[in-house]
C-alpha cells in the first residue's frame, strides 16, 4: 500500500513512518520544506496556511493519514490559539482539495482528533458513545476539527476519526518533560494531584493507526488504553528511584486565580488542570494487543 501522511515529521508521524517502512509500505510525506527522498519515502511540499500543495503527492496513494496541527503545549497567546485552530482546519481543507481536484484511488482517510473535546469531570466516564462536550477553547477547537473531518465523507471516501489521549513516550511529550523536572526532586501538584490522565503509549498509538488502515475500520475511536492514571501516580512512578523528594500540593483556587490574572484561564482548564476519564469501547476490537497498559510498562 501507499500512504500519504501529513504531520509526518512530528513525534507520532516519525514513529508511524518507521513502522510503515518496517511493514514494506511506501510513504509520501507532506512537508513545508523538501526532505531527502529515500527508497520508501518521498517528500512533497505544501503550505496549509496558503492552501498550496503539490497535487502529485496523491498519485497511487491508498490511504491518507492526517496528523497535522500546531503543538498545543506552549504559552496560549492569542496568536498561539489561532495557530492551534487554523492549522487543524487548513490541513483538512487542503486534503479536500486533493480529493476534489485530482483523480486518485484514495478510499480511506484517517485523521487525528483529541479527547480534549470532553469537559473536565471527577465523576463522568466518557467513551465513543458519549455526547457531552466541553465548552473550553480546546473543546471548541476539537468540535470544529471533527466537523471538518466529517465533511470529507462528501467525497465518497471512508473516514476514521482517532481521538488521541495523552501520548506517553521517552522520545518526547510529557514523559520527557516530567523526567527532567523530577531530577530536581521538587515536585508540585495542583490540588491533590488526582486529576485523571487518559493515556496511550506512542508505540501502541502508531500500531493502532496502522491496524485501522489494514482492517478498514471506519468511524470514531478513542486512542486510550482504558487504564487512566493520575498526575500524582504518574510523577510518583517516574521518580520512584529518588529517595528524597519534596512534594508540594498547591490549592486549585490559588493557581486558578493566578492563571486568570494572566488571561490563561483556558490553558489552566484544558492543560494544567485537565481531568478527563476517557475510555474506549472499540479499541480492543480493533487493536486488542496493546503493549503498554500500566505505568509499570513505561
Amino acid at each position: 500500500m501507499k500512504f500519504l501522511i501529513t504531520g509526518g515529521t512530528g513525534l507520532i508521524g516519525k514513529s508511524l513512518v518507521q513502522l510503515l517502512i518496517k511493514k514494506n509500505h511506501d510513504i509520501n510525506i507532506l512537508s513545508r520544506s523538501r526532505g531527502e527522498d529515500t527508497k520508501r519515502i518521498r517528500y512533497y511540499q505544501w503550505n496549509p496556511k496558503n492552501q498550496t500543495i503539490d497535487f502529485s503527492c496523491v498519485d497511487d496513494v491508498d490511504v491518507v493519514i492526517n496528523l497535522a496541527g500546531e503543538n498545543i503545549f506552549g504559552l496560549w497567546t492569542k496568536s498561539k490559539k489561532k495557530k492551534i485552530l487554523e492549522s487543524r482546519l487548513n490541513s483538512l481543507r487542503i486534503i479536500k482539495k486533493l480529493l476534489k481536484n485530482k483523480t486518485n484511488k484514495i478510499k480511506h482517510v484517517i485523521s487525528a482528533s483529541a479527547i480534549g473535546i470532553f469537559p473536565n469531570s471527577r465523576e463522568n466516564i466518557f467513551d465513543e458513545n458519549s455526547t457531552q462536550k466541553g465548552n473550553t477553547f480546546l473543546a471548541n477547537v476539537v468540535k470544529e476539527w471533527e466537523r471538518e473531518i466529517e465533511s470529507l465523507r462528501a467525497f465518497k471516501v471512508n473516514v476514521t476519526t482517532v481521538r488521541i489521549g495523552m501520548v506517553f513516550s521517552e522520545l518526547g511529550g510529557i514523559i520527557k518533560v516530567l523526567r527532567l523536572i523530577s531530577k530536581s526532586r521538587f515536585l508540585s501538584f495542583i490540588g491533590n494531584g488526582n486529576q485523571k490522565i487518559s493515556w496511550i503509549h506512542l508505540n501502541d498509538l502508531t500500531e493502532l493507526f496502522y491496524t485501522i488502515s489494514q482492517k478498514n475500520y471506519y468511524g470514531l475511536i478513542h486512542a486510550v488504553n482504558n487504564n487512566p492514571t493520575t498526575m500524582l501516580n504518574l510523577i510518583t512512578n517516574l521518580t520512584k528511584k529518588y529517595k528524597f523528594k519534596l512534594k508540594v500540593f498547591i490549592p486549585d483556587v490559588i493557581l486558578k486565580s493566578i492563571f486568570k490574572v494572566l488571561f490563561l484561564n483556558d490553558f489552566y482548564e484544558d492543560i494544567a488542570n485537565s481531568n478527563k476519564n476517557v475510555v474506549s469501547e472499540r479499541i480492543n476490537k480493533v487493536h486488542p494487543n496493546l503493549q503498554y497498559t500500566s505505568l509499570k510498562d513505561l
